[in-house]
């Protein structure tokens, strides 16, 4: 009979989470750090679907509103110089990132937003809306965030292109001599993407300082993770290329923290990079306003059980039983959050006169047209050879049908 010897991997993979002494050993100033971002990050998001229900978001627009914590608790320990990218859906990290940079990591939710934190988030929404005022002019709007300054090196709309991105700034920070790294945010889907693996089999070959942070939410749009691939728990991934791994309820921020805290000593020390799956739960559908259960493919009952584990929630729970803030302090904070985004709202909206009761942007604050070729290094000449084709007429009766109900019935279909 053959000799059979059990194989290990090269590289340790772990699950983390927290208990009650993690949080009693916490500094409360890190604590009241994230819940305040958590907040403003919820408050931003909310307001963009209230825009985006409005017709005021020209495009998609992925809502992050229940991911919160793995942005919030990855990035909130990071140095500015420390580079994150992300997906299409990535307003959380993005802010996360910017939020973190100008409060040089630290909040005070007695004041929790100052002028300086305001043209953040006004710039922000500037930015998805469209814009002059954005971080990218109103070029990048929601799939495209970018801000140098806080090297928030750019979200992006194809999935899984990040990691190839992220992989390359690592490569760049270890040549550099510093002692930085790099996050790459990518979700369950992009996960199954040949860049993504490939990034991870360099990065590991080469020890770059580069994490590959998996915001595993157990759906690509209407595809459950089980469709999709055997082993459900991505932070398996790492371990066909030898690097550390890690896997952790991405609904706590404080797990996500320690998990990344871990990761970077690795990252640091040029052991080469890190793998971090987190499982969040987006509380809406893919993109727009409407929960997944409007469209059949979860449930209500799915919804409601990840909803009593909002990070919000979660990290204000803690908070109040070690004393550290009281039921008035939190709606305190989501007072100012909102307030803040009031803020931010008001001075690019005007209501529309032509339309009673209806709001618009406000005209004088869209770029100027003649900027729209800005940087373009071609003219399409390559084109000129080739054929246009007009849209053959289709003469086929049409019914009026909302979009939820149309969406609604093909995932039906699909599923059925």
């Amino acid at each position: 009979m053959a000799r059979q010897r059990r194989l290990e991997s090269t590289a340790p993979w772990v699950e983390l989470s927290t208990t009650a002494a993690d949080w009693k050993n916490a500094d409360p100033a890190l604590l009241a750090t994230m819940l305040g971002q958590l907040h403003l990050i919820r408050a931003f998001e909310e307001r963009v679907l209230e825009l985006a229900g409005e017709g005021l978001v020209h495009g998609p627009a992925h809502s992050s509103i229940g991911q919160e914590g793995g942005a919030v608790g990855s990035i909130v320990g990071l140095r500015t110089t420390d580079a994150v990218n992300g997906s299409h859906r990535g307003h959380h990290q993005f802010l996360a990132k910017a939020i973190t940079h100008v409060s040089q990591g630290k909040l005070d939710l007695t004041s929790l937003v100052d002028d300086t934190l305001q043209g953040v988030l006004q710039r922000t929404l500037a930015e998805i809306l469209g814009l002059a005022q954005g971080f990218c002019a109103g070029r990048g709007g929601s799939m495209h965030l970018q801000w140098f300054e806080a090297s928030a090196l750019g979200t992006n709309a194809i999935v899984g292109v990040g990691a190839p991105m992220a992989t390359g700034n690592a490569y760049a920070q270890k040549h550099s001599g510093t002692t930085d790294l790099t996050i790459n945010y990518f979700g369950d889907g992009a996960a199954q993407i040949g860049s993504v693996l490939e990034s991870m089999n360099l990065a590991a070959a080469w020890k770059l300082p580069v994490c590959f942070f998996v915001e595993n939410n157990f759906y690509a749009v209407a595809t459950r993770i089980e469709e999709s691939t055997a082993d459900t728990r991505l932070s398996v991934r790492g371990m066909g290329f030898g690097i550390p791994s890690w896997r952790v309820d991405g609904m706590d921020p404080l797990a996500v923290h320690l998990a990344m805290e871990q990761a970077a000593e690795v990252m640091r020390s040029g052991g080469g990079p890190a793998v971090v799956e987190a499982e969040v739960y987006r509380f809406f559908h893919h993109n727009g306003p409407y929960p997944g259960s409007a469209f059949g493919y979860r449930t209500k009952e799915e919804e409601a059980e990840w909803k009593k584990r909002d990070p919000l929630e979660r990290v204000a729970r803690e908070m109040i039983k070690l004393g550290h803030i009281d039921e008035a302090g939190v709606q305190a904070v989501r007072d100012q959050a909102l307030a803040a985004m009031d803020a931010a709202t008001e001075p690019l909206l005007e209501a529309d006169p032509e339309k009673q009761g209806k709001r618009r942007i406000r005209p004088e604050l869209w770029p100027d047209p003649d900027f729209v070729d800005v940087g373009v290094r071609g003219d399409a000449s390559e084109l000129a050879e080739l054929r246009a084709v007009e849209p053959l007429t289709d003469t086929r009766e049409r019914e009026q049908v909302k979009f939820v109900d149309a969406v609604a019935s093909v995932m039906e279909h699909r599923m059925g």
